[in-house]
């Protein structure tokens, strides 16, 4: 039962992790629209190598290119 317990709990923190990271998506998508080339950069940094993103800051640097 303990096993089951930390294997729940271990698979409860990665869901929260990628739903955190699938928000920052989403803002960056709504809020900034960014060319598809940016929005790729940022998704393979945030979502698939898990680097922590600001997005505000992401956005602000992504539109002085």
């Amino acid at each position: 039962m303990e096993q089951y317990q930390s294997v729940n709990s271990h698979a409860s923190l990665l869901y929260g992790q990628l739903k955190e990271s699938m928000r920052d998506m989403l803002r960056l998508q709504c809020d900034y629209q960014l060319s598809d080339e940016l929005f790729w950069e940022a998704f393979d940094n945030r979502v698939l190598l898990d680097i922590p993103l600001n997005v505000n800051l992401y956005a602000a640097m992504a539109m002085q290119r």
